[in-house]
């Protein structure tokens, strides 16, 4: 999504550079996020139930390739405990059913990393994995995660 200079609408995120660099999310990275993550326009709600609320928008360049934004209200855990549940790798292999394996690659900065997840995907579909660019950073009382898919020059197994 391009936007001129002189665009008063928040931009989103610029991890991706090029087709093999990207750049680590900054300080404004993570405000543009979080204003997109709160705008409503632009953006269809195709589910909402049991606190769960998904939106779809197109992408203007091509209207087969989508963004997609949840949001999920967990009323009794306080937003610190998930922020810190969703990092710990170990602890996700119990609560999560569907993963395979899960692993640090290379940690980039204080609040960034690259990072392995296979899981396990429902017929007929085959599992699947991603190597990707994991950025983090506590805002007041928001915990914002960021996550980018990557290429990575060392092999890593399919799921």
């Amino acid at each position: 999504m391009e936007k001129s200079a002189a665009s008063t609408e928040p931009q989103g995120p610029r991890p991706v550079l090029g087709r093999d660099s990207v750049q680590v999310p900054d300080d404004q990275d993570f405000r543009s996020f979080r204003s997109e993550c709160e705008a409503e326009e632009g953006w269809n709600l195709t589910y909402s139930k049991a606190g769960v609320s998904v939106w779809v928008q197109a992408v203007e360049m091509d209207r087969t390739l989508h963004k997609i934004k949840c949001r999920m209200e967990c009323r009794d855990v306080p937003a610190e405990t998930l922020y810190d549940v969703l990092h710990d790798i170990e602890y996700r292999k119990k609560w999560d059913s569907n993963v395979i394996e899960t692993f640090d690659i290379a940690r980039l900065t204080v609040n960034a990393d690259v990072g392995y997840y296979s899981w396990r995907c429902p017929k007929p579909l085959k599992n699947r994995d991603v190597i990707t660019l994991r950025s983090w950073l506590p805002m007041g009382t928001d915990y914002i995660i960021m996550n980018y898919s990557v290429k990575h020059p060392a092999p890593y197994p399919s799921g």
